[in-house]
């Protein structure tokens, strides 16, 4: 995006924040369902739906271009199991796009070409070896940390995201490292029942931590932030919001008035970090613009815990370091 254009988008999101206006500015579309793990906390690999063709994807990013959707995150499963994710990302740059993918990093040594016209990827890393693999796979921490090395070489902005469980959460400084060996920004967020799509319903007890580390980990990365460490993602004003966790905190929610999301059988949806979620779905419709009209706007989430969408929340608030870190994530 070019100056100006990041400037519409500033004024987009002051109108949203004043007049409670909604644009469809940014989409995250799960491409597919198919994932070649199976972690832990994870369920979407176990879902079965028909994914749309070529054309239609195509011709769905066409009319998101027509309403002024300036950013595309593709995640899934894994989105590089589309073989024509490549020919995907093409189009949305011609569309004057900005393009995200949500990767677990596995196949980038064969199938990066797909994304490297991509504005940033993001990959997930939940501790060293032995703690990452045996939350997605034997092997799967090498692969990461190729993918890692492999973005750099190509110049790629890369962001890791790390999820809080109770399986990593004495190993933060281990990602604090990765990410200051390579240069890269992190975030974290914490295990929570709502961020997940497992099937699972005891997913909070199986992996979120204990309350008392969980504070005493988002203090030790706000003391970081504070004297200076780089690539700590998040605000100082989005740490201490996930600090609460998991105590009901009413932020109010501006992601459901710029964001919406679209499964791989094309049917849309706001978010799925509220509630019940399925239940808002909207079918299919042979027209992007009337399904997004008939989205139905969740009034039982009022808080979040996804930090990247309660960094966008919190924008409301109009605090400097939130604005800041929105900007600076923008012009990587």
């Amino acid at each position: 995006m070019n100056l100006l254009e990041k400037l519409d988008v500033a004024q987009k999101v002051l109108q949203t924040i004043v007049f409670k206006k909604r644009f469809p500015l940014a989409v995250g579309w799960d491409i597919t369902y198919r994932c070649n793990l199976q972690c832990k906390y994870c369920g979407a690999w176990e879902k079965k739906v028909k994914e749309l063709d070529t054309k239609t994807v195509l011709s769905v990013i066409d009319d998101l271009s027509t309403m002024g959707t300036k950013v595309m995150k593709f995640s899934g499963g894994e989105p590089l199991l589309r073989e024509d994710l490549g020919e995907i990302i093409d189009f949305c740059k011609r569309k004057k796009m900005r393009v995200l993918i949500n990767s677990n990093g596995t196949l980038f040594e064969k199938e990066f070409w797909k994304i490297i016209k991509a504005d940033e990827v993001e990959i997930s890393l939940d501790g060293p070896r032995d703690i990452h693999d045996a939350i997605r796979g034997r092997g799967v921490h090498d692969k990461v940390i190729k993918a890692i090395e492999i973005c750099k070489d190509a110049n790629m902005n890369l962001v890791l995201c790390t999820v809080i469980s109770k399986f990593n959460i004495s190993h933060i400084p281990y990602m604090l490292d990765i990410a200051k060996k390579y240069k890269i920004g992190i975030y974290f967020q914490p295990a929570d029942q709502n961020l997940s799509t497992n099937s699972c319903k005891d997913i909070r007890s199986l992996f979120s931590p204990d309350e008392k580390d969980y504070k005493k980990v988002i203090n030790f990365l706000i003391e970081e932030k504070l004297k200076g460490y780089e690539f700590i993602s998040h605000s100082i004003t989005g740490l201490k919001h996930l600090y609460h966790w998991p105590n009901h905190r009413n932020i109010g929610c501006l992601v459901s008035r710029l964001i919406f999301s679209i499964q791989p059988d094309g049917k849309t949806f706001i978010c799925s970090g509220f509630p019940n979620y399925q239940e808002y779905l909207t079918p299919v419709s042979a027209n992007i613009k009337e399904s997004f009209d008939n989205l139905s706007l969740p009034h039982c989430c009022e808080e979040c815990w996804c930090s990247s969408l309660s960094e966008i929340n919190l924008l409301k608030n109009l605090k400097m370091d939130s604005i800041l870190s929105m900007w600076k994530r923008f012009n990587r």
